[in-house]
């Protein structure tokens, strides 16, 4: 079948495409007097709304802030599963397209593998200033290098994960765990896999003032991506790193967000 027909057909036996959670909706915040802006990359199988306290906090700084919402992102597995890495990526750029004909200057953020795309954008575009959140370049995943292989005979893996005390205290994480985080979405995170590889041969060609923010207990990011990183995007015009203690990989909305909020802030202040 092909992608369109897969994207037409709302049989009885296929799920219609629901509308996004609230969270899922994409972020636009413009200050009074804003000069400059900051585009914000949502992670794989996230929404806008987890990157909410960085969007605040930029704006709180004078800063304009967009956050779009990937294609199959935030509604459903059947919209999710019919998404390429194509598509998330035309997203990010066209994001950043309509972004920069509003504002003069655009910086771009991303988490996880809106950190991948992040990287995309300001190497195609000359961003002046770039921020990775736990950007996905390495994996601590167990076999996802093994999904673009897995993933033509078996799409998704049954797990029945059940939700998380932190799932639990979020009604939109609540009502999209069972569509995205339950089971493993093998076929996306082959998709996930093309965009690492690509990304990851670009980064000679980046040159952006670049800002690193990791989590030190990560289980899905290692902290030495940093030092490759650093190896690979040897043109960068500076690099910083600063480690949360005892942050996991959702500290952009967890109870660490204030610490990365602050540490961007900080970044982002013209020097004197």
């Amino acid at each position: 079948m092909s992608r369109l027909n897969e994207l037409l057909q709302t049989d009885s036996e296929t799920r219609k495409i629901r509308l996004p959670v609230q969270e899922a909706l994409p972020i636009r915040i413009d200050p009074d007097g804003a000069r400059e802006a900051v585009l914000l990359l949502h992670g794989f199988g996230g929404i806008p709304g987890e990157l909410e306290p960085l969007a605040q906090g930029l704006a709180s700084a004078g800063y304009a802030v967009r956050a779009p919402r990937y294609p199959g992102h935030g509604t459903c597995r059947r919209d999710f599963l019919q998404t390429r890495a194509e598509d998330w990526t035309r997203k990010a750029y066209d994001a950043y397209l309509e972004l920069r004909a509003e504002y003069e200057v655009v910086h771009v953020a991303g988490h996880s593998m809106g950190g991948l795309l992040a990287s995309s954008v300001a190497i195609s575009f000359d961003v002046q200033k770039l921020i990775l959140l736990a950007p996905a370049f390495k994996l601590s995943i167990r076999y996802i290098g093994l999904t673009p292989l897995i993933a033509r005979f078996k799409p998704v893996i049954p797990q029945n994960r059940p939700l998380s005390a932190f799932d639990m205290q979020s009604p939109a994480r609540m009502a999209l765990q069972p569509d995205y985080w339950a089971d493993v979405m093998v076929a996306p995170a082959a998709e996930l896999m093309r965009l690492n590889r690509l990304c990851r041969r670009n980064l000679k060609k980046l040159k952006s003032h670049t800002l690193l923010i990791l989590g030190e207990c990560d289980q899905t990011i290692p902290t030495n991506v940093a030092e490759y990183i650093r190896r690979a995007a040897p043109h960068a015009a500076s690099f910083e790193t600063h480690i949360i203690q005892g942050a996991s990989h959702i500290f952009p909305f967890n109870e660490y967000a204030p610490e990365m909020v602050r540490t961007v802030l900080e970044w982002m202040a013209p020097q004197k």
